[in-house]
């Protein structure tokens, strides 16, 4: 490219998509003081992140269309601006009916984000710079996880969540549980603001959008099922580490270290690419294969000391590849948007259905085990899909 992004254009995708992180998984820390609220079980608990990542699938189609045609600032701007309102707006509902259906409207919102943000980065970057800022950027996202995981407790323990789930008047007086996500936003608010006007992150070309059938190349789709297994299992593993912890009566802050383990897995995973020249198939097949064990041996674990350490290993297994399988599709296809588009739809159909159907098995016969072992099938499956992608050098950046 001829002009050098500044620095503050590099970060935006950064601050916005930790901001959205925080909203994901704030409530996951809490599944106690929301079922109490709420009356209800641990398969509504899996049922609002659900919501959410239903609404991450059905944004994918508008948001691939649109960073075709439009500059992904601007696109960033409004999507971040819509996100910190709709998080404002979470805190005021009453009945967890409203809840529910309010976190899917906000899920659209965090669903544009995440992917016009990714967009943003293949725009910026190309070769193993992308992969590594790819990673970066996936790191930010469970960052702001860890800071939703860290601070939901300790507003409950201020009595700040009294009022959640009680309508408009008594969140007015507590029950502020989403909304710092909103105050995350405001710096990069701030910034795309002042950027609003750039024109490096505009599309390459004035060619039409891609079509479904031109997007979908047969590595965009392996890369597809690799993102299934990476995103299924961090997101359901988010979802309910904090209840596997209390289970196993840890009291430790186990699902603040699984998260920003996450954090540093998918902020290194990149460099991990660059520093010893692996390609990024052969990563992912790697880093899947350790997940897919580390699974299996959760579901047959029962109490165990390994029960401890088995979940942080899991996901730093299924955080390093993140950026790798990124960039892999940008790579894959001419419309990069519409590529991450696809992956990202792809993934979080599986991601929106485990953790509802890892709440009712929980329901159902009281331990984690089978939701486990469908998450070890899921990577058995990655392992397979980035076999092929290596033995196939479908693209000219990625192959080493």
């Amino acid at each position: 490219m001829t002009t050098r992004p500044t620095r503050s254009l590099r970060l935006t995708p950064h601050l916005a998509v930790a901001s959205v992180g925080y909203v994901v998984f704030a409530y996951a820390a809490v599944p106690d003081a929301l079922m109490a609220a709420y009356g209800v079980g641990f398969t509504e608990i899996g049922l609002l992140m659900s919501a959410a990542l239903a609404a991450f699938v059905l944004v994918q189609v508008p948001a691939g269309r649109l960073t075709s045609q439009t500059a992904t600032t601007r696109l960033l701007l409004y999507g971040t601006a819509a996100h910190a309102l709709l998080a404002l707006a979470l805190d005021v509902v009453s009945g967890f009916a409203a809840l529910l259906a309010l976190r899917a409207l906000w899920g659209l919102a965090g669903g544009f984000v995440l992917s016009v943000g990714a967009t943003h980065i293949a725009r910026l970057y190309s070769g193993r710079a992308a992969t590594r800022q790819q990673g970066l950027y996936g790191g930010m996202l469970t960052l702001g996880g860890a800071v939703g995981f860290a601070v939901a407790p300790a507003l409950v323990d201020s009595g700040l969540l009294h009022g959640f789930g009680s309508g408009l008047l008594h969140s007015l007086s507590g029950g502020l549980l989403h909304s710092p996500g909103a105050v995350l936003a405001i710096p990069a608010l701030v910034v795309l603001g002042r950027e609003r006007h750039d024109t490096l992150t505009a599309p390459k070309s004035e060619t039409s959008h891609g079509t479904f059938s031109s997007t979908l190349t047969l590595a965009v789709a392996l890369a597809s099922l690799c993102y299934v297994a990476i995103i299924a299992s961090y997101i359901t593993l988010s979802t309910f580490i904090t209840a596997y912890a209390s289970d196993l009566q840890i009291t430790g802050p186990l699902n603040v270290a699984v998260l920003l383990t996450a954090t540093v897995g998918r902020a290194t995973g990149g460099a991990a690419v660059f520093q010893f020249s692996i390609g990024d198939p052969w990563f992912i097949a790697g880093a899947t294969a350790l997940a897919a064990g580390c699974f299996a041996g959760l579901a047959g674990l029962g109490t165990s000391p390994l029960a401890l350490v088995l979940p942080v290993a899991a996901m730093l297994a299924v955080s390093v590849p993140f950026g790798a399988v990124f960039s892999v599709a940008a790579d894959a296809a001419v419309h990069e948007g519409a590529a991450i588009a696809v992956v990202v739809a792809a993934g979080n159909v599986a991601a929106l259905v485990l953790p509802a159907v890892t709440g009712a098995l929980r329901d159902a016969t009281g331990t984690y085990a089978s939701g486990f072992a469908l998450l070890a099938g899921l990577n058995v499956v990655a392992v397979g899909a980035a076999t092929l992608l290596g033995t196939n050098r479908f693209s000219q950046t990625h192959q080493t």
